[in-house]
């Protein structure tokens, strides 16, 4: 039996769609492709500070170069934004967190947590499609020009550069930037309803507008299991429910069944397991076990190599240090090595596990394939070093 507030979430996402579908049709870009500011207007000392910002980002340490992530997160976002295209330089951050965004001059920045979390690129491009929607209705313009008329100019553009990167910012500018990562509630209801359509003209599945917003609550349900008070995505997205709720009946009666057919895509695999560590390290490093183990739950499913996975279980492991936590990651570690694809480090730190039982002869032998299987290793000294005394 249904509760008093399920029925009545029920009836006001169904009222929800009833609106959403006539505010769908009415919904338009505001800015035509190849905008320019006028010279006279506040908006032209917004752009020039902007471009400052993205010579910054230009030679950040965080930017991913490798020719394949970047070539397959620009080719969503051109193919999202159609005639817009030539308007938008996309940046790939490296930074776990998942979250893409977009200046008013066209600058968007996408961080890998984003590439980690989704099951599809589909829901890449629907996160996309979603902040082209903020930008072509000018929600990104208002939200930066609302900043800057609280802060200095010094402070705005650190402000801005921590946004776009992740960086930490000033400890007393901590309060603005959780409330700049905040659009209000009419300009996400707008940027969900058109970036859905945009999402489906450029061909991709509408669905994934809702679907990944069901895999990010999914991720916080994991993590509210070793933590009392919401994370940063329940503080800056509320009502994350009854918008994924209202945006699945709306795809559905707009649009009508999902397009795919539930296997793989294997564009979005391809990146995966060519690039799962780079992807997933900054992830571990987080030290959210809850949310890490959901994501490699998600990705065992869709089929990224267990080599690897067992590899990011056995990191998970290690890194937790719980009672018995030693003991999964040597699991962990053997089942990875038994694959076709593994990581060289897990036979090092299987070695260096072995070590802390005194089982010298296994560690040995597990440093001896992590030598073979990485010869030019940085640190290929500290291993022989172990190597050197059997008696040690």
């Amino acid at each position: 039996m249904k509760t008093a507030a399920a029925i009545l979430l029920s009836i006001t996402v169904a009222l929800f769609a009833t609106d959403a579908r006539t505010a769908e049709e009415e919904l338009e870009h505001l800015i035509p492709p190849g905008y320019q500011p006028e010279e006279a207007a506040d908006e032209k000392g917004l752009w020039m500070e902007f471009e400052e910002m993205e010579i910054s980002l230009n030679k950040s340490a965080l930017l991913i170069r490798d020719p394949e992530l970047v070539n397959y997160v620009n080719g969503i976002v051109c193919k999202v934004a159609a005639d817009y295209c030539d308007d938008f330089r996309v940046y790939l951050v490296r930074n776990p967190g998942f979250n893409a965004s977009m200046t008013a001059t066209g600058m968007m920045q996408i961080w890998t947590g984003l590439i980690v979390r989704a099951t599809s690129t589909d829901e890449i491009a629907a996160v996309v499609g979603h902040e082209i929607a903020h930008y072509t209705r000018m929600h990104s313009l208002e939200r930066f020009r609302s900043l800057k008329s609280k802060m200095a100019t010094a402070g705005f553009f650190d402000l801005g550069l921590a946004v776009l990167t992740g960086i930490s910012a000033p400890i007393g500018q901590a309060t603005a930037i959780l409330s700049f990562l905040s659009f209000n509630r009419e300009q996400e209801t707008e940027a969900d309803l058109l970036g859905t359509r945009i999402l489906a003209e450029a061909g991709y599945d509408p669905h994934a507008a809702y679907e990944v917003w069901y895999k990010i609550l999914a991720e916080e349900e994991a993590a509210a299991v070793k933590r009392r008070k919401p994370g940063l995505f329940s503080q800056t997205h509320p009502n994350s429910i009854e918008r994924a709720e209202y945006l699945r009946n709306f795809v559905n009666d707009r649009y009508g069944p999902p397009y795919s057919d539930g296997t793989a895509d294997p564009e979005l695999l391809k990146i995966l397991n060519n690039h799962y560590e780079l992807l997933m390290e900054d992830q571990i490093d987080t030290n959210r076990f809850g949310r890490t183990e959901e994501i490699l739950r998600r990705h065992a499913e869709i089929g990224v190599e267990p080599g690897i996975l067992y590899y990011f279980h056995g990191e998970m492991y290690r890194q937790r240090g719980e009672d018995g936590d030693n003991r999964l990651a040597m699991e962990a570690y053997k089942k990875s090595i038994e694959q076709e694809k593994v990581p060289a480090e897990a036979y090092k730190n299987l070695g260096y596990l072995y070590l802390k039982t005194k089982d010298m002869a296994n560690a040995q032998a597990n440093f001896r394939n992590y030598l073979e299987a990485a010869p030019d290793a940085s640190d290929r000294a500290m291993i022989e070093f172990y190597l050197e005394d059997d008696a040690r």
